[in-house]
């Protein structure tokens, strides 16, 4: 037999060669196994940060319309597939301070977390002693407002509770005119520093189903909530004559990229009027008892609902 052939069947060589190959596929399987993951993770955390920002615009914006001079504090994002979970705190401005007052979560993403709650749900009560009131994750009262195209059968009157109260006390105070007002047409000469507009954003159907359900419920359910009223702040001293022009625009900006559909309306219903041409329903101020004397002794005010309260320091 010759080398050649010695060689061929040659047990040991071909051990080594079948052991060099394998090690070659394994290498080669290892790296491009790699390879792939480090490119899934790329794209999966570059969808994650995309949709995450997307997110963020989206209920920040919610949060600022379904909130009055409130806005998103911090966000802690938890990566998924695809996608994310944000938790999230929502905080107020005081003026002299701001105050966290919930705590939620969202999912964001082409395929976020699956979330499951729970909880109990009931109809709007036929009858009462109070207000049926709702409150913040920490306490706070939810602000109340009361549309001046509806006739109720009771409205709420906190500014006697603001008498009562304590003197070194800052109180966010929702209040309701006795009719539409165009900007020139306050009936308030000046409004404070921080001020939130009450704007006319609702349609004609809406208006009428207000007027139908206080006239079916008791009064201590008919009430337009904090969420369902839309608006804006202006954060200086402010005359009916000052120009809103910005504030306005900022307004509309945030209702176009708020995800949820009733911002969406009535972004459709305002994105063409000029702001002094729309109509304010009513404002939220913020001060002492004192600070808010003058103004809730306005003749034009029907109802007054106070939220927040904190310390004057």
């Amino acid at each position: 037999m010759d080398n050649f052939t010695n060689d061929l069947f040659d047990e040991k060589r071909v051990r080594k060669a079948l052991k060099q190959g394998k090690r070659k596929t394994l290498i080669t399987v290892a790296l491009t196994s790699l390879a792939v993951l480090i490119g899934l993770y790329a794209i999966n955390f570059a969808v994650f940060s995309f949709s995450s920002q997307q997110a963020f615009k989206q209920w920040d914006a919610y949060v600022r319309l379904s909130t009055p001079n409130g806005y998103i504090s911090d966000t802690v994002d938890t990566q998924g597939v695809l996608g994310g979970t944000s938790q999230y705190k929502v905080s107020k401005d005081l003026t002299v301070k701001s105050v966290v007052v919930e705590q939620k979560q969202y999912q964001f993403g082409v395929l976020p977390s699956l979330t499951i709650s729970r909880g109990a749900g009931g109809s709007i009560p036929v009858s009462g002693d109070d207000w049926q009131s709702t409150y913040k994750e920490n306490g706070m009262r939810d602000l109340m407002f009361f549309h001046p195209r509806v006739e109720y059968k009771k409205y709420k009157h906190d500014e006697d509770l603001i008498t009562k109260m304590e003197e070194n006390k800052v109180y966010e105070a929702a209040i309701s005119f006795d009719a539409p007002y165009k900007q020139n047409e306050l009936p308030l000469a000046e409004l404070p520093a921080m001020t939130w507009l009450w704007i006319d954003t609702y349609s004609q159907s809406e208006v009428k189903e207000f007027q139908k359900e206080a006239k079916e419920h008791d009064w201590s359910s008919v009430f337009i909530g904090e969420t369902e009223a839309l608006g804006f702040s202006v954060n200086t001293v402010t005359s009916p004559t000052d120009r809103l022009d910005s504030d306005y625009k900022t307004f509309l900006d945030l209702l176009h990229e708020s995800f949820y559909l009733g911002h969406t309306k009535a972004y459709q219903m305002l994105k063409d009027q000029r702001m002094e041409d729309v109509e304010i329903l009513g404002v939220v101020v913020y001060g002492t008892k004192d600070e808010l004397a003058h103004i809730l002794s306005n003749p034009h005010i029907t109802a007054v609902s106070v939220g927040s309260v904190v310390n004057d320091y």
